[in-house]
């Protein structure tokens, strides 16, 4: 959910989004439909699909449960595969369709900069994204949902005479609003990286997108809220949000930093080697993170569920570290996968370490959960660098609206404390992390 940089992307005047195609109102109408309810579906089958291929073998859907009932090695073994496995297929994409994957290419699309989505690239990360999550990597698997959302807008709308931005926009929403069951929170991430204001045409796609996608995901596919309900005094929330705001976001920012930066393809050219004798290594820390924390397997939210049940120092490792290293060498080897829900989680790792050691001190009695909460709400802040998606995500994840305006207070400090450490970093010379990346979702 990163802002996106100057002149990066932006719908106007003249741009694709505003292209009206040559076919009646009426079929845009029902093109809009199908791709809302197409995207929506595809977000449960993608999720029901891979676990059904783990309980199959694991005798479980919960891909930490998992982790856990395997031997060490045979975890190792199958993290470490599946992760090199999906790296070579994203490998191959990035080489004979660089660019023409991803919401960015829907933003060049529109610019008129003669890039557009290819649906038999994006199926082919999707895949690859579906084998690292069947097979317990520490990596998210919504970017794939909501990148396949994109290509199929796009490629309904160029097969319908139209030039298919606008209708990716309604895909990308969908899925988005599907895969968190947030459709504010999936409009703004459509704003962040397309920029969908400046075009009344493109904001009514992507409006209708999340508004269609979430009540799709509920009525048809059965969808419901991700997390359980905070419980408790909300203001006793918001004062363990102000502990846990400073450990947190540090623990987002520097997840933020490493997996844009860490990337095994720029490790091999710099030292002319062959992409796979890095790719391998990554691959092999990946497993081994996963292995030696078996928490820190699937995408981070099944883990995150079971802190309302109780929480051990163990549980915060595995959130803060073995996902942080789990997820930069999967993302780093090029593993395509998303970034968000590892993000919260490693964001909530850090608060719990943090809490328990203040309880542990005599501090205060803590409610593990609230802090959680608070934690996630600062980890899409600064680690998706998305402040205001990161006020309606977690509430509408929770199902609670009520928890706006306190998501809002704790999100105000962390969005100081992340543009300090960004004067900090350009006084030292060094770059933001700024842009769009495939993984950012």
């Amino acid at each position: 959910m990163n802002a996106p940089e100057p002149g990066t992307p932006t719908a106007g005047e003249g741009s694709g989004y505003d292209e009206t195609p040559s076919r009646p109102a009426w079929l845009t109408v029902i093109l809009v439909v199908c791709v809302v309810v197409f995207a929506a579906g595809f977000a449960h089958l993608f999720r029901d699909t891979a676990q059904e291929i783990i309980d199959w073998y694991a005798g479980t859907t919960d891909p930490t449960a998992a982790a856990k009932s395997l031997r060490w090695i045979t975890l190792f073994v199958l993290v470490t595969a599946a992760t090199f496995a999906a790296a070579w297929m994203g490998r191959w994409v990035e080489r004979y369709f660089a660019t023409r994957t991803g919401v960015e290419a829907v933003a060049a699309s529109a610019r008129g900069e003669g890039r557009s989505i290819s649906l038999r690239a994006t199926w082919i990360r999707s895949a690859a994204t579906w084998i690292a999550s069947a097979g317990l990597v520490s990596i998210g698997r919504e970017s794939a949902i909501i990148e396949t959302g994109g290509a199929i807008g796009a490629a309904v709308g160029k097969k319908s005479r139209g030039r298919g931005d606008a209708l990716a926009t309604a895909g990308i929403a969908a899925a988005f609003a599907a895969a968190y069951h947030a459709p504010i929170a999936g409009a703004i991430y459509v704003e962040e990286h397309l920029g969908v204001h400046r075009s009344r045409r493109a904001l009514i796609f992507a409006g209708t997108g999340a508004i269609g996608g979430h009540f799709a995901s509920i009525w048809l596919f059965h969808g419901h809220e991700i997390f359980p309900p905070v419980e408790g005094s909300r203001w006793r929330m918001l004062l363990l949000g102000l502990i846990i705001v400073v450990p947190a976001a540090l623990a987002a920012r520097t997840f933020l930093e490493l997996r844009v930066r860490v990337k095994a393809l720029s490790i091999a050219q710099r030292l002319g080697m062959p992409w796979w004798a890095v790719v391998g290594p990554f691959a092999v820390i990946a497993g081994a993170a996963v292995a030696t924390f078996p928490l820190a397997a699937g995408n981070g939210m099944e883990a995150l569920r079971h802190v309302p049940l109780g929480v051990t120092v163990t549980t915060g490792l595995a959130l803060c570290l073995g996902k942080l290293v789990g997820t930069v060498a999967s993302i780093g080897a090029g593993a395509p996968g998303g970034v968000l829900t590892p993000t919260i989680s490693i964001a909530s790792g850090a608060a719990l370490l943090t809490v328990m050691a203040a309880e542990q001190i005599g501090v205060m009695d803590v409610d593990a959960w609230s802090a959680v909460v608070m934690a996630m709400t600062v980890g899409v802040a600064v680690g998706m660098r998305s402040p205001i998606g990161a006020m309606f995500l977690l509430p509408e994840m929770l199902g609670d609206y009520t928890l706006v305006p306190y998501a809002a207070c704790i999100v105000a400090v962390a969005y100081v404390l992340d543009r300090m450490v960004d004067r900090a970093a350009v006084t030292l010379g060094e770059r933001l992390p700024t842009g769009v990346h495939d993984e950012d979702a």
